[in-house]
């Protein structure tokens, strides 16, 4: 199927193609074809969506006035490499009320700031932030805090394009699910969990199903799964990125390398190997909350790459963080996190000709904790060189990056019909755009590749070449 709009002025033409499925080297023993281009990574600091160090931000319910600022979340951006806040929504006098309208519509102006600075949201809603007797009850019922839920449920269907992702909270102080009022406080059974279930599975229902939800330990996962009769297995790629309970139950880890277990957010062996595997598919990140023995940056890193790490509190701990600048593994952190695609060489077509098919077969790898954990767009893009509003645009609809895990080399064969209108010198793309299409078409929301002399801040476009079209 192509369908091609014709534009006018600094406008495109859309093209669809017929991409093939990512594949790994034919014979890596082989030597590369004549032909080859290859391409130099670059270790620099820059911006990429959906991943790095987060700001957090608290917002309580007696100071509806306070809002994100633009100018933060741009300076953040610009200054810091920061594309992620936390913000944390407290409720604490709505435990036995409705959210009032002025508290919504705080959070959808906070929502837009974010979408207009370049920048998404960890979100986690919860009641109260002190284990104090005198802060008691410390979280709401499960009956309003279902309706909580349901009366937040149109704002993040609205802003689904901004949400990185959803932290359960709601239970609990700081919505960990440990210090409760409403539920059994940690049980060791399985059945005095029962009066949670419900609660994280509304949860799943009123959040957008594209985005993950994130909760505070493995035992949570793992036990669910087993009381619902499901395999207490960790995600397979044939089971990720599924609208399901299993493919969208995530984790945050609030105390990283702060003990031996996390300080409880670890039990037993069999966690950790679970968090281990299905962090390849699902998101993990968090803070860290004390220095110790296990916090020294070379640890930390090992802990990163052994549980997929894609973001991680920007101010809390300080001593761990100093710590880390201390030791020179800070600037490795922040590369790290999350995904990091540089491109090694590429082979294309060696005589491109209208209307017929053209391929590019990349080798890239990834030197991140992890792999992007939303849907991300894949596009090659033809400029032409001596007319760039004639632009074609090639969507690879079957190439996902979010299969690209680290520490492994990819080779991506993408592929589509030349239109048959083009003839000249084009520059040639790769973009990796946001799906949605009110980010789509924003620069901020294309994933850059770490690679010398490629990325076109501008376009959002990582530049491969120049091609001569017959």
């Amino acid at each position: 199927m192509k369908n091609k709009y014709l534009l006018l002025a600094l406008a495109s033409i859309l093209v669809a193609c017929t991409p093939k499925d990512p594949v790994g080297p034919d014979n890596p023993d082989e030597p590369d074809p004549a032909g080859t281009i290859y391409f130099t990574e670059t270790d620099s600091l820059f911006a990429n969506p959906e991943r790095g160090f987060y700001i957090q931000k608290y917002y309580e319910s007696d100071s509806i006035a306070d809002t994100v600022a633009l100018s933060s979340v741009e300076n953040a951006r610009t200054g810091s490499q920061i594309t992620l806040f936390l913000h944390s929504y407290y409720m604490a006098d709505y435990i036995a009320s409705d959210i009032p309208q002025e508290y919504l519509d705080r959070f959808d102006k906070n929502m837009n700031t974010l979408r207009a600075g370049g920048a998404k949201a960890i979100l986690r809603f919860s009641y109260k932030h002190s284990q104090g007797v005198k802060a008691k009850p410390w979280d709401a019922t499960p009956e309003w805090a279902m309706r909580h839920m349901d009366q937040l449920a149109p704002y993040l269907q609205k802003h689904a394009d901004v949400i990185y992702c959803v932290q359960a909270g709601f239970i609990g102080v700081w919505g960990e699910w440990f210090y409760t009022t409403s539920y059994p406080q940690d049980p060791s059974q399985d059945a005095g969990y029962a009066t949670r279930w419900p609660v994280a599975e509304h949860l799943m229902e009123v959040v957008p199903a594209d985005r993950q939800i994130c909760f505070r330990q493995p035992q949570f996962k793992i036990r669910y799964l087993r009381t619902h009769g499901m395999a207490v297995t960790p995600l397979t790629a044939a089971e990720a990125y599924q609208p399901t309970i299993k493919a969208r139950w995530a984790g945050h880890n609030d105390c990283f390398v702060s003990s031996s277990t996390d300080v409880g957010t670890y039990h037993n062996d069999e966690e950790r190997a679970f968090w281990a595997e299905d962090t390849k598919y699902t998101l993990m990140g968090g803070e860290t909350c004390g220095e110790c023995e296990y916090s020294n940056g070379e640890n930390a890193v090992k802990e990163m790459e052994k549980y997929h790490w894609s973001y991680l509190c920007n101010s809390y701990h300080p001593d761990v963080l100093g710590s880390w600048i201390v030791d020179g593994h800070l600037d490795i952190i922040k590369r790290r996190l999350g995904y990091r695609f540089a491109l090694d060489k590429a082979f294309l077509t060696q005589q491109p000709e209208a209307g017929k098919m053209f391929e590019a077969k990349l080798t890239l790898h990834n030197s991140g904790f992890a792999a992007p954990a939303n849907k991300r767009d894949v596009e090659l893009i033809f400029v032409s060189v001596t007319n760039p509003s004639e632009t074609y645009i090639y969507p690879q609809t079957d190439a996902d990056p979010r299969f690209w895990l680290p520490g492994q080399s990819h080779r991506v064969t993408l592929g589509c019909t030349l239109d048959a209108a083009m003839h000249g010198e084009y520059k040639l793309y790769l973009n990796m755009p946001d799906p949605y299409e009110s980010l789509h078409n924003d620069p901020r929301y294309s994933i850059r590749l770490a690679n010398q002399d490629m990325w076109e801040e501008a376009t959002g476009y990582n530049y491969l070449t120049t091609v001569t079209i017959e």
